[in-house]
């Protein structure tokens, strides 16, 4: 008997807990409320004639315990504004326009909208309505007069246990009971979004913003959405700064838009000639300015993404001077996101004046951790390879002597690479820093003295390719034997290449592999492409079967080491796959495939590499 009441009692709770949720999921669409709303603030609204679709959201539902590459796609309500030729397509999902450029497999970009549930299965899809985008289409759809199917979506989102497009500290459960105020969050979040991509309409985004405050209180109280307008006002009330300034160049820097298909052109203008690149080599000169301007509350089109369960949020402009600091002067500060300590900086800045500038940089350049070097900082390297060039010969030295085996001196090597000194100079210092220390710092100086002087390179790269032992001592993934890859890859040297394919060859699988792994890079472009080429197609007839074990936690294919993902494949369907990459060919291999496929592959690439002019390695 008293089982059975503490299974009724459990029941109850169960039921209650429920209650607030079922009764959410059973209220009509206040349609009426919503569309008023979206007119009010201008929610962005489809064409009429544009179609609602299923879209890939670039996101997989994984079966089981691990990924495969046949994981069902997920698909989300959107409208089709425009498909082009080449299958790009433009679509409005939610509050927010996208271009879908990438063709995953076999996978369609769009589907027609259906809303019956599919049962996950390998190399399916599913239907995702657990999201704030499926709300929104459906207040679209209501407001071009779909009652029906906006009906239908805002009851399947209605149900949600959560919104897969929510940021992670709201509350679904009381969102979806007040659909006005979720809405608002929507809008204020495609109105945060256009502060980062559209700097030059902060004016007209800050009345929006206001407007949108004013009408949801609860909006306001939030400091996550309080904190934005706040920071464009302040950055719309401040004076403009004199022209080239450390705070002239600082905002200019801010103001950078964000380019959501290329996040690589914000890194471009940070450059050395961009704003950025400007204030590090200033050096000491830009330190005062910035210490002024740490704890300045403009906003700026910088973002912290979201990681695990803490939110995005918008950098202000203090945040991004602090970063200057550190990188002039080598101190890691405290998390930006706190009132920060300037003590340090100060210090830094009175021991550069009295024991000169060149000396606080020279001990900025490392990072030491019991007496070893443990990390280069790039910025105080790049302001002594313009203003002191001639320190850099002995801080290679001290890098050689005293870094561990695993430091990257890539800070290093670029500093002397674009240094004031002269190209004789340049070549001596970096060839004679090639000679020297582990395999990995051999190798970060090498790719560098490729791009220098080939020639030196070569000389050097030659002994050490013909010394390779057979096996890596850690993870192939990131083993320096297999990184010589792209030193080779940059050489014009057909003696250099027939070395490595000799090392290749007579090296352990799992290294062979990885030493294959980056020919296809998009990086390289059309670099050596007839090389890279022949250098795969040596190894078309290697039937060695490379096999992950298992249990990989402690081994060498820890790590997403060359096709991963295929736990067994011979060497010669791996060569085929990435010439058919070379040559763009048409091939989607998965660990799926079977025997017959992977011999057709191979069939397909002989025949193409027939017509190719290939030197003889």
């Amino acid at each position: 008997m008293k089982t059975s009441q503490n299974y009724d009692r459990g029941f109850v709770l169960v039921f209650l807990l429920l209650m607030p949720f079922a009764a959410t999921a059973a209220d009509p669409f206040p349609a009426k409320d919503l569309i008023d709303t979206a007119r009010r603030h201008h929610l962005l609204m489809p064409p009429t004639a544009a179609q609602l679709v299923l879209a890939h959201t670039e996101s997989w539902s994984v079966l089981g315990t691990e990924s495969t590459s046949r994981d069902p796609a997920i698909y989300s309500p959107a409208f089709l504004l425009e498909e082009r030729s080449n299958g790009i397509i433009h679509i409005l999902r939610g509050t927010e326009e996208e271009w879908l450029e990438h063709q995953h497999g076999n996978e369609p970009r769009w589907r027609p909208f259906s809303d019956k549930m599919t049962k996950p299965v390998l190399g399916g899809h599913i239907s995702e309505f657990s999201r704030i985008s499926a709300f929104v289409c459906a207040v679209q759809l209501a407001a071009r007069g779909e009652d029906s199917q906006a009906e239908l979506i805002w009851r399947k989102v209605a149900a949600s246990e959560w919104l897969s497009d929510a940021d992670p500290h709201e509350s679904v459960r009381q969102d979806l009971r007040n659909p006005r105020l979720l809405l608002a969050k929507a809008i204020f979040r495609q109105l945060r979004n256009r502060v980062l991509e559209s700097p030059g309409e902060w004016p007209q985004i800050y009345d929006r913003m206001r407007a949108l405050l004013e009408d949801f209180p609860a909006l306001k109280a939030d400091q996550r959405y309080l904190a934005v307008s706040q920071g464009l006002a302040v950055a719309l009330e401040a004076k403009p700064a004199p022209k080239n300034s450390t705070e002239a160049l600082l905002v200019e820097w801010s103001r950078i838009p964000r380019d959501r298909k290329d996040p690589n052109r914000m890194r471009e203008q940070s450059s050395d000639q961009g704003p950025k690149g400007q204030i590090i080599l200033r050096g000491a000169d830009a330190v005062p300015d910035l210490i002024q301007l740490v704890n300045d509350k403009r906003i700026t089109t910088h973002e912290v993404p979201a990681f695990m369960k803490a939110s995005s949020r918008v950098r202000l402009l203090g945040e991004l001077a602090q970063e200057l600091l550190e990188e002039i002067t080598g101190i890691k500060g405290k998390s930006p996101r706190e009132h920060a300590d300037i003590s340090e900086f100060r210090a830094w800045l009175e021991k550069s004046r009295q024991g000169g500038e060149e000396q606080a940089l020279i001990r900025a350049v490392f990072t030491r951790e019991q007496g070893k070097i443990i990390a280069v900082n790039d910025g105080p390297a790049k302001i002594l390879a313009q203003k002191w060039p001639q320190s850099l010969p002995s801080l290679c030295e001290e890098f050689s002597r005293d870094a561990k085996p695993e430091t990257q001196p890539f800070g290093l090597v670029e500093a002397v690479a674009a240094s004031q000194l002269s190209i004789e100079r340049r070549v001596e210092v970096l060839a004679g820093f090639a000679d020297r220390g582990s395999l990995g710092h051999k190798r970060a100086v090498l790719q560098c003295l490729a791009q220098l002087d080939p020639q030196k390179c070569s000389e050097i790269l030659l002994p050490i390719i013909q010394n390779l032992p057979a096996d890596s001592i850690g993870p192939y993934w990131t083993c320096p034997e297999a990184a010589l890859t792209h030193c080779v890859m940059l050489l014009e040297n057909d003696d250099v290449w027939r070395a490595y394919l000799q090392a290749a060859k007579r090296s352990r699988v799992g290294l062979r592999m990885e030493m294959m792994n980056s020919m296809d890079y998009s990086y390289i472009g059309q670099t050596n492409r007839s090389r890279r080429l022949a250098f795969l197609a040596g190894f078309l007839e290697d039937e060695t079967v490379r096999e992950i074990p298992k249990n990989e936690e402690h081994s060498k294919f820890s790590g997403p080491c060359a096709a991963f993902k295929i736990k067994r494949i011979a060497v010669r369907d791996f060569a085929a796959d990435k010439i058919a990459c070379i040559l763009s060919l048409s091939n989607h291999a998965d660990e799926f495939w079977t025997a017959a496929q992977w011999t057709a592959l191979r069939e397909k690439v002989e025949r193409r590499l027939a017509e190719e002019k290939l030197p003889a390695l």
